[in-house]
């Protein structure tokens, strides 16, 4: 049988070409993929994001709300605002406001007294009281796209007279 005769070291030189040209293919591989794998996990931190400042919303609204319907609610030097104090010195839209813990969640507040009619209420003893908290958040800040809205809402009945501690919001 007649063989084939190789130079010695040919057989590595063929292996090491082979390598060569299966890392350029990675690389180009990886190139390929690259954008689509950031967008997806930029997606999935933008989610997350997004998701904690709802909830964080959501708890300011539920603190809101129980504040609200038992007329009182603490102010920024420790004291709290009752119906002994008149008037408080802050308002309970900017303590709501203040009560964020998320970087760069700036809510809007809306306190109303809504009937079952749609009416309305006065805000008396056992009427319902709702705290709303509206934010935009931005999904891409950097282009400045895909904005949504983000909302909480709390509703209780009240239960002690609230007088001049707080009252609705203007524009509600």
């Amino acid at each position: 049988m007649l063989g084939v005769y190789r130079q010695p070291g040919e057989t590595k030189r063929r292996a090491s070409a082979a390598r060569s040209r299966e890392r350029g293919q990675a690389m180009v591989e990886f190139v390929l993929i690259a954008p689509l794998l950031f967008v997806l996990v930029g997606g999935i931190v933008q989610m997350a994001l997004a998701l904690n400042y709802w909830l964080d919303m959501q708890r300011i609204a539920n603190q809101g709300a129980r504040w609200a319907v038992v007329a009182r609610y603490p102010l920024s030097d420790d004291t709290m605002c009752t119906t002994d104090n008149d008037p408080c010195a802050e308002a309970l839209e900017t303590t709501l406001v203040d009560a964020a813990q998320s970087d760069g969640l700036t809510p809007t507040v809306c306190i109303s007294f809504p009937l079952k009619n749609g009416a309305a209420g006065g805000g008396g003893i056992g009427e319902p009281v709702r705290v709303r908290l509206e934010s935009d958040f931005t999904f891409v800040p950097i282009l400045g796209i895909g904005t949504v809205t983000l909302g909480a809402d709390a509703e209780m009945r009240i239960e002690q007279r609230r007088e001049s501690v707080y009252g609705p919001t203007p524009g509600c």
